[in-house]
């Protein structure tokens, strides 16, 4: 899954052989790690892509890009975004042959995290309607919409990079109260390669939204987890990451409560253990982890770990104790 990165364009042009043998000097993984860094720094807007099979209208679809951009107005307006291969949503798109690009407004975080996942019921708790003529799903309290056709698609390593005709705009309310002077674009920037949309939804986490109240499961403080361990490491991750935890639980008196220190840790130590085991093109890639080893997923992985009497003690609820059964995973 999901998700997705940036694309470039690259014209080669008549160069100078001395200024092509300075250039030989910056090693392939040199520049990319270039690109990464001054990437951070550009503000990106958030733009979710829906689409929807022609033969079967309630086949939806909907994927977070970050790769947005105006491609040229005359003689026809094109705009370009891309889209990670294979994945669900490009065969969709290709199926359907038309979509429906949603300019996000700077609230609706739980929109971009809903449409960065691959879970099949993407748009359950997302305000939209289907146009009457396309029967394109359009999000609602957006900045505006664009109602596109395919023009061209080119491969370009793991992505593809789709240019569009602009067949209709479609202004939003952009805002809670539907007033356009409160529009402002959701956007992010400095995300340090995460997948996209992890910026927003770490921000989203830490403030512990209402929108958000039913969300943050499980596979939230997986991929709350996911992202410190990457970023810091597993050592210097663990307390961060529980710390987040009890902050995120003290702002809901109930979930306060329910905070387990030895299921917190082991379950950082199984983060920990697929982050060390998944490498690849994929590796930055959350979905494609939890994807990869679905017992993170599994509510009953811990159990082949520890037995209850071991892990359900008041005990083992405020301070770490080792497994039982067997020992805390290194790799998966």
């Amino acid at each position: 899954m999901s998700l997705l990165g940036l694309a470039f364009t690259i014209t080669k042009s008549i160069t100078p052989r001395h200024h092509t043998r300075c250039l030989s000097t910056n090693t392939p993984n040199k520049v990319i790690e270039n690109v990464r860094g001054i990437m951070r720094k550009v503000p990106q807007p958030v733009v979710v892509v829906t689409t929807s099979k022609p033969e079967d209208r309630n086949h939806r679809r909907g994927i977070t890009v970050a790769s947005f951009t105006s491609v040229c107005l005359k003689p026809e307006p094109l705009v370009s975004f891309c889209v990670q291969t294979p994945s669900r949503a490009s065969d969709l798109l290709h199926s359907s042959g038309s979509m429906v690009l949603n300019m996000l407004a700077h609230e609706q975080v739980q929109q971009s995290i809903a449409f960065s996942s691959p879970n099949a019921d993407q748009f359950k708790d997302i305000p939209f309607f289907d146009d009457p003529i396309t029967g394109l799903p359009v999000l609602m309290g957006t900045l505006g919409a664009m109602h596109c056709e395919v023009y061209k698609v080119v491969q370009l390593g793991d992505h593809e990079m789709w240019i569009t005709k602009v067949l209709k705009v479609e202004e939003g309310v952009g805002g809670e109260h539907g007033v356009r002077e409160e529009a402002k674009p959701l956007l992010y920037y400095d995300r340090c390669y995460r997948s996209v949309g992890d910026q927003v939804f770490m921000k989203a986490f830490a403030d512990n939204n209402d929108l958000a109240s039913t969300k943050w499961m499980h596979r939230a403080h997986l991929r709350m987890a996911w992202n410190y361990i990457r970023e810091l490491g597993p050592d210097a991750a663990e307390p961060v990451i529980k710390e987040t935890i009890r902050t995120h639980f003290s702002k809901n008196p109930v979930k306060s409560r329910d905070y387990h220190e030895t299921i917190t840790s082991f379950y950082i130590a199984l983060v920990s253990a697929a982050v060390r085991s998944f490498k690849g093109d994929d590796a930055s890639d959350f979905f494609a982890l939890v994807e990869h080893f679905p017992q993170l997923l599994d509510s009953k992985t811990i159990e082949t770990y520890y037995s209850p009497d071991q892990l359900y003690t008041d005990h083992a609820k405020h301070t770490f104790v080792k497994p039982d059964l067997k020992p805390l995973p290194t790799y998966l």
